[in-house]
């Protein structure tokens, strides 16, 4: 009885700040070949699981010879939305790669893998 009331009894935080998330990617194109120097666009879709979600950051993280890339989401906690897909769409820029091959892929979502040469 008394784990009971300890629940119901229990003073509630109030609900602030932002919740943050990586976003499902669904797609990526970027071209097979760039020179060095250049600046790399890779297209990318997908969608936030609600309409409470907004875009935060798209971004690139380069190791080795892979480019991931990471789509972030945001909303404010505590904020509901209705149960739709909300689809996204942006180009995200790489500078500064090397010459050789690299292997595009997404953090979150689609297992598609594309393959990039920098002459």
């Amino acid at each position: 009885m008394g784990v009971i009331k300890r629940w119901f009894s229990k003073k509630k935080e109030p609900i602030s700040g932002e919740i943050k998330r990586a976003a499902v990617i669904e797609k990526i194109s970027a071209p097979g070949s760039i020179k060095e120097g250049d600046i790399l666009k890779i297209q990318v879709s997908g969608y936030f699981s609600n309409l409470s979600w907004s875009m935060d950051l798209a971004d690139t993280e380069v190791s080795k010879k892979e480019i991931i890339v990471i789509v972030i989401g945001k909303k404010k906690a505590g904020m509901m939305g209705a149960h739709a897909l909300k689809p996204y769409e942006i180009v995200v820029e790489v500078k500064g790669l090397k010459k050789g091959k690299y292997k595009i892929l997404a953090k979150k979502g689609t297992k598609e893998v594309l393959d990039l040469e920098v002459k």
